[in-house]
């Protein structure tokens, strides 16, 4: 998956990987638009958890 995103412009990478996400959320919840809406802000939530640990343990090995 990653190889045919390389030669993409960081707009369409992203558009790539939310058109994935989505039709992944799509095939889990096909008839609940709610519990779908409710999956994709946990994952959501749960990126933003990983960006800042990754960002935090980034801050820790430059003090070391």
């Amino acid at each position: 998956m990653a190889k045919p995103l390389r030669g993409l412009s960081d707009v369409s990478q992203k558009q790539a990987i939310t058109e994935l996400v989505a039709a992944s959320i799509v095939a889990i919840y096909p008839d609940d638009l709610e519990l779908a809406i409710s999956l994709s802000d946990a994952m959501r939530d749960q990126t933003d958890i990983h960006i800042q640990e990754a960002w935090r343990a980034r801050a820790r090995q430059k003090q070391h």
